[in-house]
């Protein structure tokens, strides 16, 4: 609750739900890098966009302060914050923009 106060603070004066991408460190993939940040990427990415698929508004949040952000909801010291995702229902409807056909961006190689 005090992270959604402090957030309406901001632009997001409207959101009701925040989720937070917290993650445990440890995994090395075999080529020797951290798994978390790509793994938390790929899930963060994948919340936006079913977020849009479901009507709701969204926004990747990775500036903020993890050591609050960590003590205002309970989260252990080996586990890293990595994004903040607010969630609510834009207040304007977005119109579906008119796009490029695929075969216009695309070239057979």
């Amino acid at each position: 609750m005090k992270i959604t106060n402090r957030i309406r603070t901001q632009i997001f004066f409207l959101m009701p739900s925040l989720a937070c991408a917290a993650v445990d460190t440890d995994y090395v993939m075999m080529c020797g890098q951290l798994a978390y940040p790509i793994d938390t990427a790929i899930a963060v990415d994948h919340m936006t966009l079913q977020a849009v698929e479901e009507g709701l508004g969204t926004c990747w949040i990775g500036a903020f302060d993890e050591g609050k952000v960590k003590k205002i909801l309970g989260i252990p010291d080996e586990v890293r914050v990595v994004s903040l995702l607010p969630l609510g229902y834009p207040a304007d409807v977005l119109r579906p923009k008119s796009r490029k056909p695929t075969a216009k961006l695309l070239a057979p190689n």
